[in-house]
């Protein structure tokens, strides 16, 4: 085996191990009503307010017409409002509403409860450790998108 299947099979067996843990294969997110998809575009949204759909394709790489139906049914909830740009008026800017930021706080809330919950027990060695580790395949897989 050499090194790359070395490495892709370390990656794959963290993502198993992560997904897991994190219950991030439930379609609904730590008992959310929404899944791990819609938690991250209501994320997005919450912290570049005013941005445009084809940002957040882009950032999360995911299909423009999933992401559609996403904000439809995000509008439709009050969650999100969609105005028009200004320079292009085809684009809508996305906004999260007053129910919106609440329920994304919340979401970021459970999501922080649950991440500390599992390193509770860890102690200063070893949260120094795993955050130099986190930012280790940070700066590494991150290169790319500079």
């Amino acid at each position: 085996m050499d090194m790359y299947d070395e490495v892709c099979n370390k990656i794959r067996a963290f993502n198993r191990f992560y997904t897991v843990q994190m219950e991030l294969l439930s379609s609904n997110y730590l008992g959310s009503d929404y899944s791990v998809t819609e938690t991250r575009v209501l994320f997005e949204i919450k912290n570049h307010s005013g941005c445009l759909q084809s940002d957040i394709v882009k950032t999360l790489h995911i299909d423009k017409s999933y992401l559609s139906r996403i904000i439809r049914r995000f509008s439709a909830c009050g969650l999100v409002e969609k105005n028009k740009c200004d320079g292009d008026k085809r684009a809508d800017k996305l906004t999260l509403t007053e129910l919106g930021n609440a329920e994304t706080d919340s979401l970021i809330a459970l999501t922080n409860s649950r991440i500390t919950s599992q390193i509770s027990g860890l102690d200063q060695g070893e949260c120094n450790a795993l955050s130099v580790a986190l930012d280790t395949v940070i700066s590494i897989l991150g290169k790319e998108e500079c």
